[in-house]
This record gives structure tokens, sequence and C-alpha cells, in this order.
């Protein structure tokens, strides 16, 4: 893997892509499962720590003010 920092539209799409894997399985107790679901986890939280970063939002506004659409 290389280490350069990606953007975050590529770990944002990159979340939604094995978020929307998992919809379709239904093997929960699976390891393959809990570690799929386990990276969508870290790649969520890897925005959220990005946006606060940057201080992409004012303190006034939350995260239901904004749409996924807006993000992208």
């Amino acid at each position: 893997m290389t280490d350069e920092p990606q953007s975050l539209r590529a770990i944002f799409a990159s979340a939604e892509d094995k978020r929307k894997q998992l919809e379709t399985s239904w093997e929960t107790n699976a390891t393959a499962y809990q570690d799929k679901l386990q990276a969508a986890i870290s790649q969520y939280q890897q925005c959220l720590q990005l946006t606060d970063s940057v201080a992409m939002f004012s303190s006034n506004e939350s995260l239901e003010d904004v749409s996924t659409n807006d993000i992208q």
C-alpha cells in the first residue's frame, strides 16, 4: 500500500463501498464480515478526523446539516 494521503472523497467512497458490500452479506459472525465492518468504521472515523482537522464545517453546523451528496 502507498503512504500517500488519500483525499476525503476517496476515503469516503471506499467506506461507502464497504458498507454496501456488508448490506448484502448475512454472515455477520464471519471473520471477513467483521474485518470489513471494522475497516469501514475506521474509514468513516478517518473522514471525521479529516473534516475536524481542516475545520471544514463551522462550529454551529452539525453532521445532520450536511447531506452526503454535498460531501462528495
